[in-house]
């Protein structure tokens, strides 16, 4: 058995490559992203490669990158090639010319997250710059605090279960909709998909969903919800128009 992002999964094998994936019995809705295992697993970098002009001329030689090929190592080279280079940046321009940036999910557990991996590492050597915020919530991590009084972290903390929204709620209005694509991955490993059965329960027990989005697809069509198409980018607008109501009546 095998944790990763999208979920937990039995993994069969022919003793060289992955030839099968299924879900646990106890995920409702498994995500079918599993399924391009076996290919995905088959066409990895198998062994270190460099840039081919890298290889030759060092640091700023060779062609235009991205057109070059690349040529595979072994790992002694690559770990000299490596080393050898942090030591030039960091005696040339300092441990503040280093970049950790190492940005991504990677694998599921913490002790496989090249994030953290990396930063350990650099950190070990003197230390390095890395980046602030995430690259998907950094506008919301900024400017939460000033609009709500709380940090972004808090906000994720607090905000409803969808145990409880299956429960309670009567109303259910999504700007950007609820899509259940983003609901097959879950940081840090996914273990059950439940989104669809709790959205299923909230409408059975007669709860309303409003879509307001661009895309009608934002909201499983079995649920029954409204869509309201509005223009990309006035979202905003909308919002505001629906709180001076809310406040004027």
């Amino acid at each position: 058995m095998t944790l990763t992002q999208w979920g937990a999964f039995r993994v069969t094998s022919d003793g060289t490559r992955i030839d099968g994936v299924e879900p646990l019995p106890h995920d409702p809705d498994p995500s079918p992203i599993a399924r391009s295992l076996p290919a995905v697993t088959s066409a990895r970098v198998m062994r270190p490669s460099v840039r081919e002009g890298w290889l030759e001329h060092g640091p700023g030689g060779g062609g235009t990158r991205g057109s070059e090929a690349f040529v595979e190592v072994d790992w002694d080279t690559a770990l000299d090639l490596v080393s050898a280079e942090l030591a030039r940046v960091r005696d040339t321009h300092g441990n503040e010319a280093i970049y950790g940036g190492s940005y991504g999910w990677s694998s599921a557990g913490r002790f496989h997250h090249a994030q953290s991996q990396i930063h350990r590492f650099l950190a070990s050597i003197g230390g390095y710059t890395r980046s602030v915020n995430s690259y998907s919530l950094a506008a919301a991590e900024v400017i939460v605090p000033h609009v709500l009084g709380h940090s972004w972290d808090d906000i994720q903390d607090m905000h409803t279960s969808w145990p409880v929204i299956a429960e309670s709620t009567d109303l259910f209005v999504a700007f950007g909709g609820v899509p259940w694509k983003n609901s097959q991955i879950q940081y840090g490993g996914q273990g059950t998909h439940t989104l669809r059965s709790h959205m299923r329960a909230a409408t059975e027990r007669g709860c309303r969903f409003v879509n307001v989005g661009p895309l009608r697809s934002d909201l499983l069509a079995e649920l029954g919800g409204e869509w309201i198409p509005i223009r990309p980018n006035t979202d905003v607008a909308l919002m505001l128009a629906l709180m001076r109501h809310l406040v004027m009546t």
